[in-house]
């Protein structure tokens, strides 16, 4: 059984997970998987690795529009995966940000996943749940606003 089987929808348009199997870019790899295409890709995350920033390149066919969100720190822990972010995505926003959410729309459907684990691969416990219900969405959407109003619009320098 893959990785991503082990993430299923319940009835209600939730599919929940508590695992240390499933890893953030698995929740991407489902989100993406069951959109097929997606006109917004919103990913807020403390951190990301350079291989999360792979797959969103490998994906790029599938996705119009891409906006990172990052801790203000990696900026400046990390200024090189900064830059290599920041060229592989439309908005790359740095704050104080300790979320961790993926954001999807497309063909009409919007998903939005809450997820404890960062764009990294911890191979810890990690929890979260994948929505679908339109009135939740609409709430971290608009949230989304806020952070980017508190944000830093990051620039590549190169």
């Amino acid at each position: 059984m893959s990785k991503n089987q082990k993430l299923r929808w319940l009835n209600n348009g939730t599919a929940p997970f508590l695992s240390k199997e499933i890893q953030s870019h698995d929740v991407f790899d489902f989100m993406l998987n069951e959109l097929k295409r997606a006109d917004t890709v919103v990913i807020s995350s403390f951190a990301i690795t350079e291989a999360y920033v792979r797959r969103l390149i490998k994906n790029r066919n599938k996705i119009t529009w891409i906006t990172l969100f990052l801790d203000v720190t990696i900026g400046t822990r990390n200024p090189r995966l900064t830059a290599y972010a920041s060229m592989n995505v439309n908005e790359l926003y740095l704050l104080n940000n300790h979320s961790k959410t993926i954001y999807m729309s497309g063909s009409g459907k919007e998903l939005l996943a809450v997820i404890s684990n960062n764009a990294t691969n911890n191979h810890r416990y990690e929890s979260g749940i994948v929505f679908s219900d339109p009135e939740i969405i609409r709430q971290f959407v608009k949230q989304y606003d806020n952070m980017k109003a508190e944000s830093c619009d990051y620039d590549n320098p190169g």
